[in-house]
C-alpha cells in the first residue's frame, strides 16, 4: 500500500468511525483498530510499517501538546499528588512486575524489562477518546498521568536497551537519568513555552499564530532531546505552562481560529494512530520465528499479560488511596477523595496505545552482529496487551462508567456551567437597563436585543441606526468579559468552564467583527435580525 493510498484510506476511515462507531455501539478508537486490523489483512496490508521515530517524533508531540493545552492547570495542581503518584512509581512498579511475569513465561531478563517499560504507560491518545463522559476530577487525573507517564517509561526503555548493549547501569544511574529527564524536560518546556507567549502577544494574525503554535510542541520536543532530557515533558509543561497566558493574550479571532485548527487536527492524528496500530498487526505476526503456534502461545502470554497490568493498577490505585487517608486527615484531602467506584472506573481507564507499540518497534534489531534476544516476543506480546486493553477494557468502560454512576458529577459540572451562564445572561440584562436609563433615546435598540426580533417589530416607524446596535453589542460583550473575569477571580469557575465560556463570548465577537467588515448597503432595513448566542450574549 503506497503512502498516498494509506493517507487516504487512513482519513476515510477515521472520518466514518464515529458513525461506524454508533452503529456497531462501540467506542470511535476500538471500532478504528478493528478497521485497521481489516486493512492488515488485504494483500497491500503486509507493506505498512509504522516507524517509531514518526510516531515518537511527530504524532506524539501532537497528541500531548494539545492534551496538556486543554488540561486544566488549577485542576492538575489540585490533584498533583494523585497525578505523581501514577504517572512515575506506577509505572515502575507494572514494569517490574510485567518483567517478573514475563520472565517467569520464558523471556530473557533483558527482553522482559523492555516489554514492561513499553506497556507500562498507558496512552494519552487512548486516555483522551475513551475519557470524554468522566466526571472533570477524573479526566483531569488520568490526563496528567497520561502525559507524563511517556516520559518515565520511555526513560526505562532507554536503560534497559543500553544494559542489553553492554553498559554499565546502576540504582544510582538510572535515578539520575529519570531525575535529569523531568529536570531538563521542564527547564526546556519552561523555555519555549516563555519564547511561545513573547510570540503571540505581538502577533495578532491567526494564520501566523497556527503556525507558532504548532512549532512549539516540536521545538520543545527537539531541543529536549538534543541535551537528553525528557521531549514527553518538554512537550507537556510547554503546553501547561503556555495554555492560561495564551487565551488572555491572544484576540478571540485568533483564540478561535488556533483551536478549531487544533481539534481538527488532534483528533485526526488520534484516529490516525489507532489504525495505524491495527494496520501493523500483520507486519507483527509476520515477523521471524513468529509460526502459528508460537503465534498462539504469545497470544495467550499478551492476554495474561494485559491481566496482570489491570490488576497492578487497581491494587495501586487502592493501596495508594488507603495509605494517603491514613497519612493525611487533613480537611482538604478529605475534600480529594475519590469515591472506590470511580477508582475502579480510573483503573478500568488504563489503556495502553500506540505509544506502547512505536517504543516496542523502536528496540534495535540487533546487538553488535548477534539479534536482539526476544525482539519478537516483545513486538507479538505489546501488540496483543494493546489490542486487549483496547477492545475489551475501551468497549466495556461505559458499561463501567455507567455502573459507577459517573454521570452524576458530571452533571454537577453541567449545573455550575449552567448557572456560570445564567449569570452572564443576567449581567446582559442589568447592562442593557441601565443603558437604557442613561440613554433614553436607544430604548429602542435595547428593546430590540431584549426581544430578539426584526427591527420591523420592535415599534411603530422606529429606526434603529446599525452602528448604534453594534456598539451597544460590544459594551454588553465587554461587560459580560468583566464578569466572567470576577468569577474567575472570586474562584467560582474552573479553568475548563471559564474556557468554554470564553469560547461562547468569542464567537459572539467573531461574529460582530464579521459584520463590521461587510458593506452597508445602500437601502433596505437599517439593522439586522439580531438573536442571543449561546452564552446569552445579544447578536
Amino acid at each position: 500500500m503506497s503512502t498516498h493510498v494509506l493517507l487516504v484510506v487512513t482519513t476515510v476511515v477515521v472520518a466514518l468511525a464515529p458513525a461506524l462507531a454508533r452503529r456497531a455501539h462501540l467506542p470511535a478508537p476500538s471500532v478504528l483498530f478493528l478497521l485497521g486490523c481489516a486493512l492488515a489483512v488485504l494483500p497491500s496490508g503486509g507493506q505498512v510499517h509504522l516507524e517509531p521515530e514518526f510516531v515518537l517524533l511527530v504524532l506524539l508531540p501532537v497528541i500531548l501538546y494539545w492534551e496538556g493545552y486543554t488540561t486544566s492547570v488549577q485542576h492538575a495542581w489540585r490533584y498533583r499528588r494523585a497525578i505523581l503518584l501514577t504517572a512515575v512509581p506506577l509505572v515502575i512498579a507494572t514494569a517490574a512486575v510485567v518483567a517478573v511475569t514475563a520472565h517467569a513465561l520464558g523471556l530473557s531478563w533483558t527482553a522482559a524489562w523492555i516489554l514492561g517499560a513499553v506497556v507500562a504507560p498507558t496512552d494519552a491518545s487512548a486516555v483522551a477518546a475513551y475519557s470524554r463522559a468522566l466526571p472533570l476530577r477524573l479526566t483531569t487525573i488520568l490526563r496528567g498521568e497520561s502525559l507524563i507517564n511517556d516520559g518515565t517509561a520511555l526513560v526505562l526503555l532507554g536503560i534497559a536497551v543500553s544494559a542489553a548493549g553492554g553498559a554499565d547501569v546502576s540504582l544510582a544511574s538510572a535515578s539520575g537519568e529519570l531525575a535529569w529527564s523531568y529536570a531538563g524536560g521542564t527547564a526546556v518546556g519552561a523555555l519555549v513555552a516563555a519564547a511561545g507567549l513573547l510570540a503571540v502577544r505581538r502577533v495578532r494574525d491567526p494564520l501566523v499564530l497556527a503556525a507558532v503554535s504548532v512549532a512549539e510542541p516540536f521545538a520543545a520536543s527537539v531541543l529536549a532531546e538534543t541535551v537528553h532530557a525528557s521531549g514527553v515533558v518538554a512537550v507537556v509543561v510547554c503546553a501547561l505552562g503556555i495554555s492560561r497566558a495564551a487565551r488572555r493574550a491572544v484576540p478571540a479571532a485568533g483564540r478561535l481560529q488556533v483551536h478549531a485548527f487544533w481539534e481538527t487536527t488532534s483528533w485526526l492524528v488520534n484516529g490516525a494512530l489507532f489504525v495505524l496500530v491495527g494496520l501493523e498487526a500483520r507486519a507483527v505476526f509476520d515477523s521471524p520465528g513468529v509460526d502459528g503456534g508460537r503465534a498462539l502461545q504469545l497470544v495467550g502470554q499478551g492476554l495474561l499479560l494485559a491481566a496482570v497490568i489491570v490488576a497492578v493498577r487497581v491494587a495501586w490505585l487502592f493501596l495508594t488511596a488507603w495509605l494517603v487517608r491514613l497519612l493525611d486527615r487533613r480537611p482538604a484531602q478529605r475534600e480529594l477523595r475519590v469515591p472506590w467506584r470511580l477508582r475502579v472506573v480510573a483503573a478500568w481507564s488504563g489503556m495502553r496505545g500506540g505509544v506502547s507499540l512505536a517504543a516496542a518497534l523502536s528496540v534495535p534489531v540487533s546487538v553488535g552482529e548477534t539479534p536482539f534476544p526476544g525482539r519478537e516476543a516483545v513486538l507479538v506480546l505489546t501488540f496483543v496487551v494493546v489490542g486487549a486493553t483496547l477492545l475489551v477494557q475501551g468497549a466495556t468502560l461505559p458499561a463501567v462508567i455507567r455502573w459507577a454512576h459517573a454521570h452524576d458529577s458530571r452533571d454537577e459540572e453541567t449545573a455550575a456551567l449552567t448557572a456560570a451562564v445564567s449569570t452572564l445572561g443576567r449581567a446582559a440584562e442589568e447592562h442593557l437597563r441601565l443603558h437604557a436609563e442613561h440613554h433614553p433615546g436607544d430604548r429602542a435598540v435595547v428593546e430590540h436585543l431584549r426581544r430578539h426580533l426584526h427591527p420591523s417589530r420592535t415599534g411603530a416607524g422606529e429606526q434603529i441606526h446599525p452602528e448604534r446596535l453594534r456598539q451597544l453589542r460590544r459594551s454588553t460583550l465587554a461587560r459580560q468579559r468583566e464578569v466572567l473575569a470576577a468569577m474567575v477571580r472570586g474562584g467560582g469557575l474552573e479553568d475548563t468552564q471559564l474556557w468554554r465560556l470564553q469560547e461562547r463570548l468569542d464567537l459572539d465577537e467573531a461574529l460582530l467583527l464579521a459584520e463590521d467588515d461587510l458593506p452597508s448597503p445602500a437601502a433596505g432595513p437599517p439593522a439586522q435580525r439580531t438573536t442571543l448566542g449561546a452564552s446569552g450574549v445579544p447578536r
